[in-house]
């Protein structure tokens, strides 16, 4: 037995890709009869094992030669260096910047013996180290180094931030402090995504993430678990035979050692966690007292413990989620009406693994159908050691099986490389198409794939080649129409939208040519021969058939056919699974499947591995032979399965194939209109997807509830439930509209084996029907109902989540419900809720879409919304001449020196006139300008510069009667519009109040006031017209609202202004776009480091630009450097035009001045910023003073857990006021902050204004939530409680001492808002205070400023307070344990820079370790590493505090 006895980064880089702990200790320690080489234990490499480090070598070898030839390459000699020897090389080289390669060297292996010898552990060795590259830069004073490994995969993993973060660790400690500085970073060098073999690297591929991120989980793992892990007995060692095995030097030998000890890896399919809680079920079983036999291994003990019917209901008490996902694991019903007193039912898979033959699960299968009459089988060849990600299909082979009924010839075989995949398939297609149309009884035709990756490559394929290729559109769309899942939906239910309402219009607009009305009927797919008038004839037609009931009634049948059936492709491996248990220990690919499946004697059964394919491509030969004869297996295989599970029962298979249809929207036609177009129903099928695929299981993951009462609401029936399992949260709106988005039906034992129901009925609802629709229906919207199946009004009620509360132990649900069905609800039954597709605006984006396309084309006019994405800067050098740019810029400077002559006479009224040194050069660049972005962050006065400009822009041409005439268009419609309510009430109350400035200064000339009129328009389709008593007319009010608005009274628009620009997306803003003249103004503002439009589908960058994010994404693109120096990361903030810059070649202007937050919290925000903040204000001494009058003695004795949190909470408060005030205090931990502020953004590093923050702005309390009686982890609403109990402790107490100051509560989650809420009016902490007083001030629906309520307290979601602020802001980031899935969407940098920067004095960061110290698995995330880099500057900045809350005593 002969083990390595060290271990190399590799090693601890492969530890966390197999995750397992057996790996790492028999690389270490050694097995017997193996012999550890110095990396790795390897039997032959395979061709693609080859084939993967190859890309590695050839990536490698390509980056350093283009290194050279940048002559920033030092190549050092390979043999392992002293310390000595490697900072002499550096010091050689007198360039300031450049890379090492070639280092290795012996890690400091004394200094990691002391570590671990104070830990009182067994020292670990480690061998050589040998990093890829090591940057240097040559400072002043010394030098900065950064270690680089390249990596040739598509994206950063884990594994790769293990080996970066050894390698720094190293160095840090063995290169001489004192001269070479870290840079605090390491980083990842990926290729180019559109290939290395074509492009040159690229500095902004470099994937940095911050080393002090990544060591609070690595440094736990290598100086605690790691020797923990190596020093345990071998047989105590975890371990488990999996899929990650797969290319495990020792996966052969632990997959024979799970099937002779019955192991849990000897069945199928079962993941690292799956296994890990199928072991604790049985420990929870041999714990639990009752007297029961025991078998020899896991397997067997899972079968006896199937057999227990006493302990399955001991367990199911105790634990019921444990059990219920055992269940679901072992393929068992997971819910059943009757608990079985005897024992659970047979579990198919852990029968395959005791008798090893296949076993079929009787479970009904609606997604394979049980025949077809013409099967298309399509086999890839993925090539990990492609260049791109969107360039791994190489080689393809499509293969066409029919039954004997279809005689007509047909393409049997098609196969070539990967550019003529899309051509092929639409040959195919159109194929099948023809011989549908030629035959009386249209052929069932089904598409397959094997695995999961060949479908995801495809489905990426078709992506990438709608959005950016040039393939023929024909050919594109006929591929999507036929082969994307719910394309045809699209179409049936917005094409007549679309077409009758765009095109009605735009005839009548007058006479059209010949031309015209065949462009029209070529975007119909109707013949474009005749005359005018024939084609005119042919349109109306058409129109006319799209609008008839038959035409709806066959659009409403296509879409029932569609819905719960089979997908347009199959994924053959995901059927074998959901339907047969196959005897196959671990995992299993094709040829193991054919193998078991097919007879030996069949040539079917001898199936080519991956291997052997990849073999023939990488020797240059054609994999055509071996591609078509995995297709002939594939096809066995599938009838094989269908063999099998109809020979148990004939029933469970219930679909057959259906007619192929090819259908897909595509009316477009410039080139990223198109596309746009493209992303948008792109984004409805991904949700429908999401939707389709968990409910054609039945909604495994769909939270339970068990009916208690029904009660009068204010409107409706509200009826309450108790969550049984799963979470759900409250939808967060603008208002409290019910949307009544969640479906609810009977949980009818849909997962029982032996039922005999039919498709779940959610798997029937058609989302798009009433997608749009508002709940309750009236008369003329409920026939859409109506086209519902049957079964989904018989069965189905549409519910609104009204509230959501911790009662005890238990989370109350109240709903209102919405439909026709018959079931009664009864105490104590059990329902499933899960969610519907809600979208108000997707046909309305659409028909913008088209709209602006036909008028590019047709009418042959300046499209301002075209004009703007293709090239922002041209819009701006169009038509203004420089005399008209001199002229306005001359008014603008002339107003404000008025208003700054009047303020320094200390007239009233006359300072909010003035506007700062940046928001000037705003205003100016406005009013000479076509576009103007403006760029702030947060407190920069975004909302105030507008306002004032557009005032400036009306006086300006109200008073240029006498003046020539100017190249710009007068404002005389202005439209102002946000994606929230909130930011369009900012600007109305900011105009208001700025009107009232200019006219309480008696000297000014107002008269050009009463010509403005200000509206705000809340429902655009009752909204008045224009008055023509006024000359200037702005209206305000949402996207939606305003498109509704303009679209009803046939507007045009001379001036649009968009605020908080960030979150809308490009496509929506064309809704308010369309109605924009030519020659006219947009205003963009907004800052693109806050809250961004939610898209559901994660889009490839065009070279372009970014067309598939956001309108200020879009337009800030054009102002980023054409070069970055080498050393340089590029900011993540856009850098602006030259501030100074008034011309046309400028776009963007950013806002410098701060004016909400305080030096202590700007100099924090504006670290992810690429420009400093210049703070406006200081923080007041009151509040310190204020808190500091908190005395231990007015909390009562802590006689239950809540005045025990009040005391808590006062006790850190209490410290705050004392660090404030520079008197000691023993509560608060001191902020954990260098000597040097490190911005990995810019790469840089600046001195800290003070080592110590003062006065403080910034507080951690770290929530701790603790329970005995919920052994299952506590659940996320009762941590909620929990928290919002630390949150109403904290109002209650600054309510009391700063009765004057206002309070937001920044939620992530709807459930945290209502949980806040019913804290604070449950009185627990009335001690003194009346919290009925505060209660009352309390505002849910909607921010409300300190003009309206002296002082409030708001607790809502982020979305709704972003340009909103307060002077404290408590922001809830804490997350229990059993809910680390959500850490993501925690961890989004924009969403906790909008919490965060709202504060105007204090920012209070509740959170949790769960999210203040992630895996480092979560870190492999680009976005989420920002995030918890933001969110760990602030840790290292607050005065902290840990709250322990026992949820139990709650």
């Amino acid at each position: 037995m002969i083990g390595k006895e060290s271990l190399s980064a590799t090693n601890l880089a492969a530890y966390h890709h197999f995750n397992c702990d057996l790996f790492i200790y028999n690389t270490y320690n050694g097995v017997e009869g193996l012999t550890i080489s110095s990396d790795h234990v390897h039997e032959s490499p395979t061709k693609l094992d080859a084939a993967q480090f190859k890309r590695g070598l050839d990536w490698e070898k390509h980056l350093f030669s283009w290194l050279d030839r940048e002559n920033l390459l030092l190549t050092v000699p390979s043999y392992p260096m002293n310390v000595e020897d490697l900072v002499e090389n550096i010091l050689a080289d007198e360039r300031n910047h450049f890379f090492v390669a070639g280092i290795s060297f012996m890690p400091p292996q004394e200094h990691f013996d002391e570590m671990y010898r104070k830990a009182g552990l067994e020292p670990v060795k480690f061998g050589l180290a040998k990093p890829d590259l090591v940057e240097i830069t040559h400072l002043e004073d010394g030098v900065m180094w950064k270690v680089i490994d390249a990596k040739a995969s598509r994206a950063v993993k884990t594994s790769h931030h293990v080996q970066i973060y050894f390698y720094t660790l190293c160095l840090s400690l063995l290169l001489p402090q004192y001269f070479f500085h870290t840079n605090n970073a390491a980083a990842v060098w990926l290729p180019p995504e559109d290939g290395f073999d074509t492009n040159t690297p690229s500095f902004d591929d470099l994937k940095t993430v911050v080393t002090s991120l990544l060591s609070f989980p690595l440094d736990e793992f290598l100086f605690r678990r790691l020797p923990t892990i190596l020093s345990h007995p071998r047989k105590e060692v975890f371990w488990h035979y999996n899929a990650l095995c797969h290319g495990c030097p020792f996966s052969k030998d632990c997959k024979q050692k799970a099937i002779r000890q019955g192991q849990i890896g000897s069945m199928s399919n079962i993941s690292i966690p799956e296994a890990k809680l199928l072991r604790s079920l049985l420990q929870i079983w041999r714990d639990s007292g009752i007297s029961h036999p025991r078998g020899e291994t896991d397997i067997e003990d899972l079968a006896l413990l199937l057999e227990d019917g006493k302990g399955l209901q001991k367990i199911s008490t105790s634990y019921p989620v444990t059990l219920r996902k055992a269940k679901r694991i072992l393929t068992l019903p997971p819910r059943n009406r009757k608990v079985s007193k005897t024992a659970a039912p047979p579990s198919p898979i852990l029968q395959a693994a005791r008798t090893g033959e296949i076993q079929v699960i009787p479970r009904r299968n609606s997604t394979c159908p049980k025949i077809e009459d013409i099967a298309v089988v399509l086999s890839l060849l993925l090539d990990p050691s492609a260049s791109s990600g969107t360039s791994s299909i190489v080689s393809f082979s499509i293969s066409i099986f029919t039954t004997e009924t279809i005689s007509v010839e047909i393409p049997r075989i098609v196969h070539s490389d990967r550019t003529d995949l899309i051509p092929s398939l639409a040959y195919i297609i159109d194929s099948i198409l023809s011989l549908s149309r030629s035959l009386n009884k249209p052929p069932r035709t089904q598409f397959y794939v094997f695995s999961p990756a060949e479908h995801s490559a495809l489905q990426n394929h078709f992506i990438d080649a709608a959005l950016n290729s040039a393939y023929p559109t024909q050919d594109i769309r006929i591929c999507i129409g036929a082969l994307s899942q719910g394309a045809s939906l699209l179409q049936t239910t917005f094409q007549p939208i679309l077409l009758s309402g765009v095109l009605l219009d735009f005839l009548a607009k007058g006479q059209r040519k010949k031309r015209d009305l065949q462009a029209i009927l070529e975007r119909m797919n109707l013949s474009i021969e005749g005359n005018v008038e024939e084609l005119k004839r042919r349109i109306q037609e058409e129109l006319q058939r799209l609008q008839r009931d038959d035409y709806r009634q066959a659009a409403q049948q296509q879409r029932r056919d569609e819905l719960g059936q089979l997908p347009r492709i199959v994924v053959l491996k995901s059927e074998i699974e959901k339907s047969l248990a196959l005897p196959i220990p671990g995992f299993w690919n094709l040829q193991e499947c054919a193998s078991i499946l097919l007879s030996p004697n069949l040539r079917e059964a001898q199936c080519p591995s991956d291997e052997e394919l990849y073999d023939v491509f990488a020797s240059g030969g054609s994999p055509s032979a071996l591609l078509e004869q995995r297709n002939r297996s594939i096809y066995a295989v599938l009838v094989s399965l269908r063999s099998h599970v109809c020979n148990v029962n004939d029933h469970l298979l219930l679909n057959e194939a259906k007619v192929l249809t090819s259908i897909f929207m595509d009316v477009c036609r410039e080139e990223r209109l198109r596309k746009l177009f493209y992303m948008q129903q792109f984004e409805v099928l991904a949700k429908l997807s999401d939707l389709w695929r968990s409910r054609i299981d039945g909604c495994p993951e769909a939270p339970i509830l068990q009916y208690h009462s029904t009660q009068q609401g204010s409107k409706r029936l509200e009826h309450t439930f108790y969550l049984l399992s799963g979470n759900l949260d409250m939808a967060a709106s603008e208002k409290e509209r019910s949307f009544f988005d969640y479906l609810l039906v009977e949980d009818r034992d849909c997962d029982d084996f032996e039922s005999d129901a039919h498709t779940p009925v959610e798997a029937l609802f058609d989302d798009l029907a009433v997608s749009g629709l508002v709940f309750p229906l009236n008369r003329y919207t409920k026939t859409r109902w109506q086209s519902q199946n049957p079964t989904v009004q018989e069965e189905l009620l549409l519910a609104d989540v009204r509230d959501i509360s911790v009662q005890g132990i238990r989370t109350k649900v109240v709903l209102q419900t919405w439909g026709d069905a018959t079931f009664k609800f009864s105490e104590e039954h059990t329902y499933r809720i899960s969610p519907r597709l809600v979208d108000f605006n997707i046909s309305k984006i659409l028909n913008a879409l088209f709209e602006l396309d036909l008028q590019h084309e047709l009418e042959n006019v300046w499209v301002p919304y075209i004009q703007i994405i293709r090239n922002p800067k041209s819009f701006n050098q169009e038509i203004i001449s420089s005399t008209t740019r001199k002229m306005l810029g001359k008014a603008g400077s002339d107003m404000q020196s008025l208003f700054r002559t009047l303020d320094g006479l200390d007239v009233e009224g006359a300072k909010p006139l003035v506007l700062k040194a940046s928001q000037n050069r705003a205003a100016l660049h406005i009013l000479s300008n076509r576009l103007s972005v403006i760029w702030g962050p947060p407190g920069t006065g975004k909302t105030h510069t507008i306002a004032l400009s557009l005032l400036r822009l009306f006086n300006v041409y109200a008073n240029a009667s006498s003046q020539p005439d100017l190249d710009i268009l007068p404002p005389k419609v202005v439209f102002v519009t946000a994606v929230t309510h909130a930011a369009i009430d900012a600007v109305l109350k900011k105009l208001t109040y700025l009107i009232q400035c200019y006219q309480s200064i008696d000297s000014l000339p107002a008269e050009w006031l009463h010509k403005v009129s200000i509206e705000h328009v809340t429902n655009g389709n009752d909204h008045a017209a224009p008055s023509d008593s006024s000359v200037f007319s702005l209206y305000a009010g949402t996207i939606f609202q305003l498109y509704n608005f303009s679209k009803r009274h046939s507007l045009s628009v001379d001036c649009i202004v968009i605020d908080e620009a960030g979150q809308l997306a490009l496509s929506s803003a064309a809704l308010v776009l369309r109605s924009l003249r030519p020659y006219s103004r947009i205003i963009i503002a907004g800052d693109s480091e806050q809250l961004s439009p939610i898209l559901a589908v994660k889009y490839h960058q065009l070279k372009s630009g970014p067309l598939f994010g956001s309108i200020l994404d879009t337009l800030m693109y054009v102002s980023r450097p054409s070069r970055i120096e080498p050393r340089d990361t590029r900011p993540s903030s856009p850098v602006p035009d030259d501030a100074s810059d008034m011309s046309s070649q400028s776009t963007i202007v950013q806002l410098t001045e701060n004016f909400r937050l305080n030096p202590d919290l700007g100099e924090f925000v504006s670290t992810i910023y690429s420009r400093a903040f210049r703070p406006q204000k200081v923080q007041a001494r009151q509040i310190a003073l204020a808190l500091s009058s908190i005395s231990q003695s007015e909390t009562p004795q802590a006689t239950n857990e809540y005045l025990r949190i009040l005391d808590n909470i006062r006790k850190f408060l209490l410290g705050l006021s004392h660090v404030m005030l520079k008197r000691p205090q023993g509560v608060l931990s001191p902020p954990l902050l260098s000597s040097l502020n490190e911005n990995p953004q810019l790469n840089e590093f600046r001195p800290l204004i003070d080592v110590i923050p003062h006065p403080l702005s910034l507080a951690l309390i770290q929530l701790q939530t603790v329970s005995k009686r919920h052994r299952e982890n506590v659940g996320y609403e009762l941590h909620v409680k929990a928290e919002a109990a630390v949150t109403a402790a904290l109002i209650t107490t600054i309510q009391q001492h700063l009765p004057g100051e206002d309070i937001f509560v920044a939620t992530p989650h709807r459930i945290q808002r209502q949980a806040v809420k019913a804290a604070l009016s449950a009185g627990h902490f009335n001690a003194s205070l009346s919290l009925s007083k505060i209660f009352n001030k309390m505002t849910i629906d909607e921010g409300q400023g300190k003009d309206q309520i002296e002082s409030s307290v708001i607790v809502d979601t982020i979305e709704r307070l972003q340009g909103s602020e307060a002077s404290f802001v408590i922001c809830l980031f804490s997350l229990p344990q059993s809910h680390i899935a959500d850490l993501q969407f925690l961890l989004e940098r924009r969403r906790l820079n909008v919490a965060i920067s709202r504060a105007k004095s204090m920012c209070i960061l509740i959170s949790s370790a769960e999210v203040l110290r992630p895996a480092v698995g979560a870190l492999t995330d680009e976005e989420t590493t920002k995030g918890y880099a933001f969110l760990r500057a602030f840790a290292d900045r607050a005065w902290s505090s840990n709250v322990k809350v026992d949820i139990d005593a709650l």
